[in-house]
């Protein structure tokens, strides 16, 4: 009998799944979630930006591009490590622009994409409930506006995430063993 920690295990290729979508969404909770339950390692990118941008969006103001350049550049090469080790990845990363997606995209061979969705107002009750985050609540609108359509090769599973975790999770757990069972055909 297979668990499912087997199911997500590492095929042929190590898998890249990378939860997107402006902060608030359970970008962390969920990726963390998946990653205590099978063999992928949790990147949060979050984790990646300097002092100085975390200061900055800690006062309401947005990072520019040339500002997120730099950690784009930490979170690809982390994850180049991870491909190499042959490791499984679930990256929990905004994912609002377009060429900054490509990039971390093709730091693996196989790569896959979930978009994390929501209403605006539940969004905003998120981020004023929570404590334990830089990420000041004013910037929502900002990237909002910011986050750039979607139209990468890679798979893309948008998900609303009105639903309780555990729900979201056997979601996401359904999506990425089609995309290992995929793989290993």
């Amino acid at each position: 009998m297979s668990s499912s920690k087997d199911a997500l295990s590492p095929a042929v290729q190590p898998l890249l799944v990378v939860l997107m979508g402006v902060s608030g969404t359970g970008k962390s909770t969920l990726a963390g979630a998946i990653a205590a339950r099978s063999e992928f390692i949790f990147l949060d990118a979050d984790n990646l930006h300097s002092n100085d941008a975390i200061a900055q969006m800690s006062r309401g103001v947005p990072l520019n591009d040339k500002q997120r350049d730099p950690w784009i550049r930490r979170i690809y090469r982390q994850l180049c490590d991870y491909q190499s080790a042959n490791k499984n990845c679930i990256l929990a990363y905004s994912g609002l622009k377009r060429r900054h997606r490509q990039v971390v995209f093709s730091a693996y061979k196989r790569s896959a994409g979930v978009l994390l969705r929501a209403d605006e107002q539940l969004i905003t009750e998120r981020l004023i409930s929570r404590r334990d985050h830089f990420m000041a609540p004013q910037l929502l609108s900002s990237q909002i506006a910011d986050m750039e359509p979607f139209d990468e090769g890679a798979p893309l599973l948008s998900m609303d995430v009105t639903g309780s975790v555990e729900q979201l999770v056997a979601e996401l757990e359904d999506f990425i063993g089609l995309l290992q069972k995929d793989s290993a055909i």
